[in-house]
């Protein structure tokens, strides 16, 4: 069964006579135009569909997001002593949302501890891909260290008032082991935690030494997958959904293949839609950046990633379609747990679109209905 992976270093990277084995190919390959009166010019830039395979279809909310959301707001603000304009930007941020589409079923405890550790994990992030950390390689591996201990159960309690991120996930973590002790679920924490923070640790080294766009694809793919926090949250919408699975039923090959479909259309969204933002704010961690770097005109680079996104539901389906039978009881739970990791990346889709992370109310409408993107020169 061929991995997105392997569909993109066959598709893009085997093309003839050129670097890295990309075709060379110079302009946009787009439909241009001009802004009426300020005299701007634009190209269009055709774009893949985003709502196809399993990102398609109305996703379930949680009634519990309007009350807990704010809740867990006001407790991040106040424990991270958050200024005005910071604090602006999380509320309109509305996490809470993309958490309500990702765990329709969690209940009262569960929704609000979903919530309170998807805003930490935001916010710790943050600091690693805009803020100041975001090329300090040192600081941020220390901090990964600190990070990570709190997982060990002999960690005294953290003081909220000297390191306010390290308690929200000390807190979040203590919650998880509350409601469901079972030791695979929370090994399956802890690493796929010590996954993420290792390629956010990568991306920021990455940063530092200038070579970002430099990588090979399947390594820069494999960091991404990782670095979203995809599989972290398939394991909170696990824990959330009570649903029981076994660390040997966890490692099949069916499953581990939907696990990392999910994650990478999860980054694939977000590479598409921010594309127009990365380019205003010469953002260049992005896989259309990297393929134009290495000889493909913005559309071929565009249609690419598009192939590889339908790689990705390819690959689902052909998992999906080779499962095995544990019996009756364990294969309705392995159902739940797919669809998990289908309603995690459908609801980065749709919160992102609701939000207005990457795009406007117009252009957000032009991507969805029609696939174009409309970019100045």
């Amino acid at each position: 069964m061929p991995s997105a992976n392997e569909i993109h270093e066959t598709a893009v990277l085997t093309n003839g006579g050129a670097t890295n084995g990309i075709k060379k190919a110079n302009g946009t390959n787009g439909t241009n135009g001009t802004n009426g009166a300020n005299g701007k010019t634009s190209r269009t830039l055709h774009i893949p569909d985003l709502f196809g395979g399993i990102l398609s279809g109305d996703p379930v909310e949680n009634p519990l997001e309007p009350t807990i959301g704010s809740a867990s707001e006001e407790w991040t603000k106040a424990l991270t002593k958050m200024d005005p304009k910071t604090a602006k930007i999380l509320s309109k941020a509305n996490f809470a949302y993309l958490i309500s589409l990702a765990a329709p079923e969690a209940n009262e405890f569960a929704f609000r501890m979903a919530v309170d550790w998807c805003i930490w994990a935001f916010v710790f992030d943050d600091q690693y891909d805009e803020g100041e950390m975001k090329d300090k390689t040192i600081e941020s591996a220390e901090e990964m260290i600190w990070t990570l201990s709190l997982m060990d159960d002999s960690y005294p309690p953290v003081d909220p008032e000297k390191h306010a991120l390290r308690f929200m996930f000390q807190s979040t973590w203590r919650r998880f082991q509350e409601r469901n002790p079972a030791p695979d679920l929370q090994q399956r924490w802890k690493e796929t935690h010590r996954r993420c923070l290792y390629a956010i640790l990568k991306q920021v080294w990455l940063a530092q030494s200038q070579t970002g766009l430099d990588v090979p694809i399947p390594e820069y793919m494999k960091t991404r997958r990782e670095s979203i926090g995809s599989y972290c949250l398939f394991v909170v919408v696990e824990w959330a959904h009570g649903i029981k699975l076994t660390q040997d039923i966890m490692d099949h090959p069916s499953i581990a293949t939907c696990e990392r479909a999910a994650a990478d259309l999860t980054w694939l969204v977000n590479d598409v839609l921010s594309y127009k933002k990365d380019l205003a704010f010469g953002v260049e961690h992005n896989l259309i950046c990297l393929l134009m770097r290495q000889g493909c005109s913005e559309q071929e680079a565009m249609d690419k990633t598009g192939e590889v996104m339908e790689q990705c539901q390819k690959d689902w389906d052909d998992a999906v379609a080779n499962l095995p039978s544990w019996g009756e009881e364990k294969d309705k739970e392995v159902q739940r747990y797919l669809g998990a990791c289908r309603d995690v990346a459908r609801a980065n889709l749709w919160w992102s679109f609701k939000s207005g992370r990457y795009l406007n109310a117009e252009e957000a409408a032009q991507a969805r209905t029609n696939k174009i993107m409309t970019l100045t020169n």
